[in-house]
């Protein structure tokens, strides 16, 4: 193992995906987006265009011209970025006129989970062939965001991008790609200010 992977390890410590579980859709992710997404994009009016009940509409928003979700990388897929976004931005999912008639945000570990599929290809079928990632030229917040210095409470530093602070969890995407979610009370204060700095549209 390199250096660099050492270092990340040292840094996160606990809370990283399981080696080689992958993650299915329909027994995982589609009871999920069930739950917490049909009740908005569902049926043939369903918001934003973006219908999640029919896989064959949903398709078509998974890669190709006008994606919500960027195959490889959940980094730049909007549904990832908005359900992770604080629930005082305007944009994040559900937005606050679904959570009045009682919408729910999806959990961190849902979140991850739906990262975590992203990542692995964000295939409907067990059985399809792995993605190419999709070259997007669009500007995202986390394709935007710079690249910082984040330091743990045992001193440890690595250099991340902060994609999100939600429900006492920070979610961070290292310079190679691997994103990692975990309690943001492990961060040093210097860092914890930084993440709720970053947070504060």
């Amino acid at each position: 193992m390199n250096r660099p992977s050492l270092i990340i390890l040292a840094f996160v410590a606990l809370l990283v995906p399981q080696a080689g579980s992958s993650v299915d859709y329909k027994t995982e992710i589609r009871p999920i987006l069930n739950d917490k997404c049909y009740k908005c994009h569902s049926g043939p009016k369903a918001k934003g265009k973006l219908r999640m009940d029919s896989e064959p509409d949903f398709t078509k928003r998974i890669g190709g011209d006008d994606p919500v979700i960027v195959p490889n990388n959940p980094a730049t897929s909007l549904l990832a970025i908005k359900a992770g976004l604080p629930r005082s931005d305007g944009d994040a999912m559900p937005p606050p006129p679904a959570r009045a008639r009682g919408a729910e945000a999806l959990t961190s570990s849902e979140l991850n989970l739906i990262r975590q599929w992203i990542s692995e290809g964000a295939k409907l079928d067990a059985n399809a062939p792995d993605s190419e990632p999709e070259a997007t030229t669009a500007v995202t917040p986390a394709a935007a965001a710079e690249i910082h210095d984040w330091t743990n409470t045992s001193n440890v530093t690595i250099k991340a991008v902060f994609l999100s602070l939600e429900s006492g969890n920070i979610s961070l995407k290292t310079e190679a790609g691997e994103i990692y979610t975990f309690p943001a009370s492990r961060l040093s204060p210097e860092s914890l200010e930084l993440a709720k700095k970053l947070t504060t549209p």
